[in-house]
């Protein structure tokens, strides 16, 4: 049937959906946005008829639900569009408290196995689309069998990117181990969220083949390359360019839209290595995507395919996407080239660019071909509000360095002018901090009890962490066992009022510790200063055994330190 002319884009916050409301506006819709964001930046564009507050989807998303109905309600819309998983998931979970809403969502079965990437490798190897070697982890047992076999790196990926967590829902992300105790550490905290997949790692280029299908059918398609990644060891593009639909790609993409019965817009990710024209499945993304905005300035109007297609059951022919046209998100990109001169990324995963090749790629934004996500002269001021942005934050980051460089000054002038001294002689009771209390402040309490034993002080540790009673560290209670520190019998405490107000002095590990407890305990500030004072010791978790060696040998070090100052301090 035909549409009523009125859509609902949600998410409006993000660039992705900018780039719906401008695609839908050329069309002649009108288009109402929403966000749970005070200002999203759809909103400022000339195209959003009104703009619209919604609660969190991620930690309320039963009010969101609510929201919606009453919203919808009162409205003719013919299309709402999640552009996210942030509210495509709700949607998704909540469907029957939905009601009859116009939601741009396939049906449930076909979502269901979309989200669950453990359900989509069993799909794709069911079809003979290749995927990574993958093992469905549960609980933590089931890595003991696998870890004599697996090869390092092995890539650790939630089974959903939301993973359900005690105040909402959670964004998840992809992790990577180099070793059998970076593997243990981290899949015990993913699990926390769900179930976890182990997964070889293959090293590719990552595409993207973009499509709508109509009931199972692909009807068009695009793919994207990308250029730039954020992390540098893989994830969202900043700079890719569209690029001729592979043959392999496009036919492992219709095997599944087919299987699924897929019914709408998506995004099939993969790592592809053009030498040998091998590839692996990464991902099925059910819904816009990030890149969107590459598509449509290439002329692949998925918005409106999609419009289409879900209010009049059909799909009008369409000439094939512009190839080598370049998408940049520029604030991302920024944050890309920094995170390269910065060299932030594990040498065993990412081959960094050279100076020649950075250059290279920045000057792409003199081509005729080049195309922002947000800036636009058509739509001028979400560009504006995104530059703007852009400045404030940098702003904020210098500020931010300038200030980290007063707060170290101030905490080495603390050590070496003889305020610890002063501080230690009167001194009953001192708290150690980090944030989980089970490798650093948990080590650096019981340490510094064993160096002051038959001195009238008490030692004590705590963290951040919201959970209290979980065991030390396993990697760091074996090291300290070798250097005659007991942590069989340490369990975690969270920092509370009484803890502070009861210490004399309190020690923490890094700034942001110090941060959060002036900001939590104000009056404490003035009591509170860094334990190693040449600057912040690392956390270990989930890290090489040598990171926990040098863990401990810095805490050490500065627990031998404090307690030969309290041994001047009290003869003084």
């Amino acid at each position: 049937m035909q549409g009523s002319k009125k859509v609902l884009v949600l998410d409006a916050d993000l660039a992705p959906a900018l780039a719906v409301v401008r695609s839908l506006a050329r069309h002649g819709l009108e288009i109402d946005v929403a966000s749970h964001a005070e200002n999203p930046l759809a909103g400022y564009s000339r195209h959003a008829r009104s703009r619209l507050r919604y609660p969190d989807p991620m930690q309320a998303p039963l009010p969101f639900i609510d929201w919606l109905n009453s919203h919808a309600s009162g409205s003719a819309y013919d299309l709402i569009i999640p552009v996210t998983e942030r509210t495509a998931v709700p949607l998704f979970r909540h469907r029957d408290q939905a009601g009859n809403l116009p939601v741009a969502l396939p049906d449930n079965e076909s979502l269901d196995i979309a989200l669950d990437k453990a359900k989509t490798v069993n799909l794709a190897s069911q079809l003979g689309v290749p995927v990574p070697q993958s093992w469905l982890i549960e609980q933590l047992e089931s890595l003991d069998p696998l870890k004599q076999t697996l090869a390092y790196p092995v890539v650790i990926k939630p089974a959903r990117s939301m993973g359900s967590a005690d105040q909402g829902i959670v964004q998840l992300g992809v992790d990577y181990a180099f070793s059998e105790s970076e593997l243990v550490a981290k899949v015990t905290h993913a699990l926390r969220f769900g179930q976890v997949i182990l997964q070889e790692y293959f090293r590719g280029q990552g595409v993207g083949i973009e499509l709508i299908a109509n009931h199972g059918k692909i009807e068009y398609a695009f793919q994207h390359l990308r250029l730039h990644e954020l992390p540098l060891t893989g994830g969202g593009s900043s700079l890719r360019k569209s690029v001729a639909v592979e043959p392999e790609l496009l036919d492992a993409s219709q095997k599944l839209m087919a299987a699924l019965n897929w019914h709408g817009v998506a995004m099939v990710e993969f790592k592809w290595n053009p030498d040998t024209r091998q590839f692996r499945l990464m991902e099925i993304n059910g819904r816009f995507w990030g890149s969107l905005p590459l598509a449509v300035s290439a002329g692949a109007d998925f918005p409106a395919m999609l419009h289409e297609l879900l209010t009049q059951g059909r799909i009008s022919p369409r000439p094939p996407a512009r190839l080598n046209m370049i998408g940049r998100k520029l604030g991302s990109d920024i944050f890309w080239y920094e995170q390269v001169l910065r060299r932030n990324a594990p040498e065993k995963l990412v081959t960094l660019p050279t100076h020649s090749q950075l250059v290279k790629e920045a000057l792409l934004i003199l081509s005729p071909r080049h195309r922002f996500d947000i800036q636009q002269w058509r739509d001028p001021m979400p560009g504006l509000i995104d530059l703007a942005e852009i400045a404030s934050g940098y702003a904020s980051r210098i500020a931010q360095i300038f200030g980290t460089r007063v707060f170290f000054w101030r905490q080495k002038r603390a050590w070496s002018g003889g305020e610890i001294t002063r501080r230690l002689k009167p001194a009953r009771q001192i708290l150690f901090v980090c944030y989980g209390n089970i490798n650093r402040s948990a080590l650096a309490g019981r340490y510094f009890a064993k160096q002051t034993a038959g001195m009238p002080i008490a030692s004590l540790s705590a963290g951040f962490h919201a959970q209290s009673g979980r065991p030390a560290d396993p990697n760091m209670v074996e090291i300290a066992r070798s250097k005659g520190v007991d942590l069989e019998s340490s369990r975690s405490r969270r920092i509370d009022h009484d803890l502070v107000n009861e210490s004399d002095l309190i020690f923490v590990m890094e700034k942001q510790h110090y941060d959060r407890i002036a900001k939590e305990y104000p009056a404490a500030a003035s009591k509170t200063f860094l334990l190693n004072p040449r600057g912040e010791i690392d956390d270990p978790y989930g890290k090489s055994t040598a990171l926990y060696q040098k863990c401990h040998q810095e805490v050490t070090a500065s627990i031998d330190n404090l307690a030969a100052l309290l041994t001047q301090a009290k003869k003084q």
